[in-house]
């Protein structure tokens, strides 16, 4: 996943109008030039964070599975920015022409124009609009920079009791028994005949439901969570997402009171 700047007219902080990439290695914003004008802009005054994807390595080992992959990697990073700004932001998602002419870029079906520049292909998938400043909360930072999935070896100590119902379900249709080890498990289906317009929205919220309820279970420190996905379809439903789950404390269970507040 990449993520741009598109700093409109009214410029960022000392940034001039332009499209940005931001090295995640580097931690560095590099500038980026139009495709069909050298000089060209965006045509906007809102500066806006655009998260895109490179289809060609996941698409080449999971063929027509790798789609839901794209999708969780930048509802995850979407619901992230949402979750660490203390304003509220506006989102939308793609794929889509108004995502590709904020980056100015070609579709990554049309891959020899990317290849010419010595580019891999990219999906722009998000975008957030951010405001003319913005406040990230720190309690949240540190709990976002803290965060890691419990590893499957503490899933599956606790296998020898008995699992969560769905938790039965979920290893079953993913071929991952260490599931069985969670202490509570999320899930989220939609009806497998469902139009593909619908299953492309189901897979939207099910990524950003879960990764809001697994930023804010660090937050609390009441959950530690592990997503769960290539869940196959059952009984005429697709689990397009599951998040399993241990306490923070590594033993027992919360009460109800507890559950809904996570």
């Amino acid at each position: 996943m990449h993520s741009h700047l598109v700093v409109g007219s009214a410029g960022l902080d000392g940034l001039d109008p332009g499209r940005y990439l931001f090295d995640h290695e580097s931690g560095n914003l590099l500038r980026r030039v139009g495709w069909d004008n050298e000089r060209s802009r965006p045509a906007t005054a809102q500066t806006t964070l655009v998260l895109t994807v490179q289809p060609g390595r996941s698409f080449g080992r999971y063929r027509h599975r790798a789609w839901p992959l794209w999708i969780a990697d930048v509802a995850y990073a979407q619901t992230a920015v949402e979750f660490l700004v203390t304003e509220r932001l506006r989102t939308s998602t793609g794929p889509g022409p108004r995502l590709r002419a904020l980056l100015g870029v070609p579709r990554a079906a049309c891959a020899q124009p990317w290849l010419n520049r010595g580019l891999v292909p990219e999906i722009p998938l998000a975008a957030v609009e951010l405001p003319p400043s913005w406040t990230v909360d720190v309690g949240r930072s540190h709990a976002l920079a803290t965060r890691r999935s419990p590893a499957l070896s503490e899933f599956e100590q606790a296998t020898g009791r008995r699992p969560d119902p769905r938790a039965v379900e979920v290893a079953r249709l993913s071929g991952q028994a260490w599931v069985l080890g969670a202490d509570r498990v999320e899930t989220w289906s939609v009806p497998a005949q469902a139009p593909a317009r619908d299953i492309a929205e189901a897979v939207w919220q099910a990524h950003r439901r879960a990764a809001s309820l697994c930023y804010e279970g660090v937050l609390s420190g009441r959950w530690r969570s592990r997503p769960v996905s290539g869940i196959a379809a059952g009984h005429g439903r697709w689990i397009t997402h599951a998040l399993a789950m241990l306490p923070s404390n590594g033993h027992g269970h919360t009460n109800d009171a507890q559950e809904a507040a996570a």
